[in-house]
């Protein structure tokens, strides 16, 4: 899919400021990225970070995440230093919270004692609360910068660097990221898809036993946040037969450990225990070919997404964190937009019914997109 033409262009520096002015006045600045929300929405920013590492070869790159998204970043090249703060809603107790309050807050200080010239605030939205942040890190020192996306209705207030909004309803949320490398003397936005970088995630420390020598092994995650983009479980138990039985490949079984009903961290022990015993009503042998693999952190998600061949799963951090790896996935879309959130430069096949609800999607639709896929990245005989 192409995008629509970015009113920037790579390498052409803010009005009144020449490139070799440019280069020259940012070569050495402290630059502190802020992306705070999910896992997808900071894989999406990696390449944004690889082409601004690029640039600035010799530049401080520092990216300030939560806990929940910081493996993203584990090893990354282009990243000088991690902050990583606890959100309170993932605290486990109202003392955990107050204690990730205080951490918070503490750090914001650390920050601020860093001495950044640039704040990034790396997210398409205009974020009152983030622009406060940014500001206290800055301490009104001179010549530093907020740098960060308007509101859709053109407010700034705040904002040192604009980045507009006009036209990024035709780009990749990877591509959006990348426009606001206009702050640094480059934008790479109107680069073609196969040209712009892909994304990063770090890789587990312990090494995860892959599938049988030789044997295809597919991915399915049953785990989706969105009401919208949960594929019902029986349809899952029916491709991953239909798989079995078709290509004799080993199944492994992805979810969220937990009860349904936790409200920190909702799970589907359930769904993939039914799965499994439906599956194995259909096919006793199932235990040799049906590999569970429940992931308790974003680190056991990176190591055993790295095992598999393809992955079926819903648009959602997951789906993100196979594409940076490197894999092809059949992406399940419910109430979301895929020119926005398709996974970035990997092989794939994208469904959403007219209805916006994946419970609309068939086994055939999945599997049919599944079998395309395997024969198009040669995963079986063509």
């Amino acid at each position: 899919m192409t995008s629509a033409p970015s009113q920037f262009h790579s390498a052409s520096p803010p009005p009144g400021l020449d490139a070799k002015t440019m280069s020259a006045s940012l070569a050495k600045r402290r630059i502190l990225i802020l992306r705070r929300e999910n896992i997808g929405d900071l894989i999406l920013t990696t390449p944004f970070i690889r082409r601004l590492r690029e640039a600035l070869p010799n530049a401080t790159i520092a990216v300030w995440v939560n806990s929940y998204n910081a493996p993203v970043l584990a090893g990354n090249p282009d990243v000088d230093t991690i902050y990583v703060y606890t959100k309170g809603k993932h605290a486990d107790s109202a003392i955990g919270r107050l204690m990730a309050r205080w951490q918070q807050a503490r750090q914001l200080f650390a920050l601020r004692a860093a001495k950044f010239d640039d704040v990034v605030l790396a997210e398409p939205t205009y974020t009152p609360r983030n622009i406060r942040f940014a500001r206290f890190i800055l301490g009104g020192r001179p010549g530093s910068r907020v740098v960060g996306f308007e509101h859709d209705d053109g407010a700034s207030t705040g904002l040192d660097v604009v980045i507009p909004k006009q036209g990024v309803e035709h780009l990749h949320q990877a591509q959006i990221m990348m426009r606001l490398g206009q702050a640094f003397g480059f934008c790479a936005a109107d680069e073609p898809e196969d040209k712009a970088p892909s994304t990063r995630i770090g890789q587990p420390r312990v090494p995860i036993p892959a599938a049988s020598a030789n044997q295809l092994s597919i991915g399915l995650h049953l785990s989706a946040r969105k009401p919208s983009q949960r594929w019902p479980m029986e349809r899952f138990a029916a491709l991953a037969m239909g798989l079995h039985q078709t290509y004799g490949c080993e199944v492994r079984l992805f979810w969220s450990p937990g009860a349904p009903d936790n409200a920190l961290h909702p799970g589907d022990d359930d769904k993939a225990a039914a799965l499994r015993v439906a599956v194995a009503r259909g096919d006793p042998a199932a235990r040799h070919w049906l590999q569970p693999a429940p992931t308790h952190d974003l680190s056991s998600l990176i190591a055993k997404l790295g095992t598999v061949d393809l992955v079926v799963c819903a648009d959602g951090g997951a789906m993100h964190v196979a594409a940076a790896l490197g894999k092809p996935i059949v992406a399940l879309f419910g109430d979301s937009d895929p020119v926005h959130w398709r996974p970035w430069r990997v092989p794939q096949r994208v469904l959403q019914a007219a209805s916006r609800d994946v419970a609309d999607l068939s086994v055939e639709d999945v599997s049919g997109a599944a079998d395309s896929l395997l024969r198009e990245c040669r995963l079986i005989a063509v």
